[in-house]
Parts: C-alpha cells; sequence; structure tokens
C-alpha cells in the first residue's frame, strides 16, 4: 500500500526550501529577502510570497526574529548568525585594507573577498579569505610572492591574508558547476577593480542559474586597482621569455610538493583541492566542496523523511 504525501512541495516551493536547507549547513538562517534572491527559480517577489506563505502555512518552514527556519535548524543560530554579522562588520575595513595591500603586489589585477566574510559572516574560526584575478602569463610569480609575504606575518595575522584561490584574468572560466561553487560567484564581495569582477561573472554566468533573483555586488564599494611606482618596476623584470620561464618553474615547484605532500590522495579528490594549471591555483586542504554539498543533500534527505514529503525534481 503506497503511504500518502502530506504535502508536495512544487518546483519554487521545493527551491526555496532548499535555499533554507543550505545555508542551514552554515547555521546562517536567512531574512526572506536574502532567501529570495537565494532561491535558484527566477519569481517576481510577488510570486516569491505566495509560495513562501504556502510554506509556512504547511508548517515546512517558520518565522522566528525575522529569520527563515526549518525543523532542522540547530537551536542558537539566530544569535550565531547575528554575533557573525556584528563581528564581520568590525573586521570588514581590516578586509579592504589587506585588500589594496594585496592589489599593491606585482601582476595582481583584481581582489574579491570569498568565503564567510562575503557573506557577512565572521567569527573566531573565520579567516578572510581572497580570490585574485592575476594578469596572464605571470599568476604563479604573483602567487609566489604573496606567499612569501605571508610566512613573514605573525601567526595570529595570517588568518587575514589567506590567498586561497588565484585565477588569470585571460581565462576566467571555473570548471567546477555546481551550487557550492555558484554560491562563492554570486556572493564574491569586490574589493579592487570592481570590471574585473564583472567580466569574472560572465565568463561564468552559469551561476545565474543557481541566483537568477540576485543582483551583482555594489560598485561604489569597489576600490580602483592599485598601482604604486614599484609594482610596475618589479614586473619590468619578468618580461617576456624569461617571465615566462619562472611562472612554469614555480608551477611545477608547487604542484610537486603537493603530490608528495599528498601521496595518496585521489586524482579526482587532488584536482578538486589543488587545481595547479597555467591560469589558476586553488588551494582547499580539507575538501570543503564536497563535505558542504554532502551535507546539503542529507539535510534534504531528512527534510523529506520528517515530513513525509517529496522534493520536486
Amino acid at each position: 500500500m503506497t503511504e500518502t504525501l502530506l504535502f508536495k512541495p512544487n518546483k519554487q516551493q521545493t527551491e526555496i526550501i532548499k535555499a533554507v536547507l543550505y545555508f542551514e549547513v552554515f547555521q546562517y538562517p536567512l531574512t526572506i529577502q536574502e532567501l529570495y534572491e537565494n532561491s535558484a527559480v527566477h519569481l517576481t517577489e510577488t510570486e516569491f510570497e505566495t509560495q513562501f506563505q504556502e510554506l509556512l502555512d504547511q508548517d515546512l518552514l517558520r518565522l522566528e526574529q525575522g529569520f527563515v527556519l526549518s525543523s532542522t535548524a540547530e537551536p542558537g543560530s539566530i544569535d550565531r548568525r547575528i554575533r557573525g554579522n556584528t563581528k564581520a562588520q568590525e573586521v570588514l575595513p581590516l578586509a579592504y585594507h589587506y585588500s589594496q595591500r594585496i592589489a599593491s603586489f606585482p601582476f595582481v589585477e583584481g581582489v574579491c573577498i570569498s568565503g564567510s566574510l562575503s557573506k557577512n559572516y565572521f567569527d573566531e574560526q573565520s579567516d578572510i579569505d581572497f580570490f585574485i584575478i592575476t594578469k596572464p602569463n605571470r599568476l604563479w610569480i604573483c602567487r609566489t610572492l604573496l606567499i612569501l609575504r605571508y610566512k613573514t606575518l605573525p601567526k595570529n595575522k595570517r588568518k587575514y591574508w589567506c590567498t586561497n584561490y588565484f585565477i588569470a584574468s585571460d581565462n576566467l572560466e571555473i570548471p567546477d558547476v555546481n551550487s557550492f561553487t555558484g554560491t562563492e560567484l554570486a556572493y564574491l564581495l569586490p574589493t579592487v577593480n570592481y570590471s574585473v569582477y564583472e567580466q569574472l561573472l560572465k565568463e561564468n554566468s552559469w551561476y545565474k542559474n543557481h541566483f537568477p533573483n540576485k543582483a551583482l555586488a555594489k560598485k561604489e564599494r569597489s576600490l580602483p586597482a592599485r598601482q604604486p611606482w614599484y609594482k610596475g618596476l618589479i614586473e619590468s623584470f619578468f618580461v617576456a621569455g624569461f617571465g615566462e620561464w619562472i611562472d612554469n618553474r614555480l608551477l611545477g615547484i608547487t604542484l610537486r610538493h603537493w603530490q608528495k605532500k599528498y601521496p595518496d590522495m585521489a586524482n579526482t579528490d587532488f584536482e578538486l583541492q589543488f587545481r595547479s594549471r597555467k591560469n589558476v591555483c586553488k588551494r582547499h586542504t580539507k575538501g570543503f566542496q564536497n563535505k558542504i554539498l554532502n551535507l546539503w543533500e542529507e539535510k534534504q534527505r531528512t527534510f523529506e523523511s520528517k515530513f513525509n514529503t517529496v522534493f520536486h525534481p
């Protein structure tokens, strides 16, 4: 005998619930406006309100202190978010300060903030994660100089200088087409050189399939690219074939170092966590992307089981 479903969400309602559950992985409840912006289905605000209200009426979601929660939300997540928002606003001026310093390094074209701070959250375990766009064919020189600077910082300052993702401006396409990467792109905070941020999102326009209702970051918050005299001077040492040779050498040295450090890592995992190519450097040591996506899927299954329902495919 087939069990009768209590309530089956339609496509729009499914995407609204899934957005709530995605951010609940981070214990970060959304406001109604944020939920609208994060729902992976194109709706007018009026249409969204209608669909959202039905989910409230069915007790699949609830409102508390202006935040949207599911029944699987962690206790205290609202207070945690509020504290994290307050701390983020305190840290943001420092992030802009370090962005300008990073932008003054040779071959840096643009700087964005990613990670938790880009979503207006910061706590004791958080880092300031930078997404850096470099000039073509000089990414590995740029990265090496920034890593050397990182190593000279006091240990208590290093969390404010996490340069984990580099990409060259002549090839901005990111191959990881999924909700995690789409979220990181949608939430990038361009701190230096807004135009290269615009180009990055244009080259990865697929992310709009996940965020059809979310606008770009505001241009007035971004700073112009810095060009101190010493930046051009240092860049002049790495011209033509010599610069190309040095860049290739640094790519090879770094790649061999990581391969030696993680000899048992599967090739697919290594490519995801330590992507090292001429035009990109990605270093995420803890497999964070797959971990988050798996936790999200688990939350969806738990939700369906709890409410005896099935999400719209």
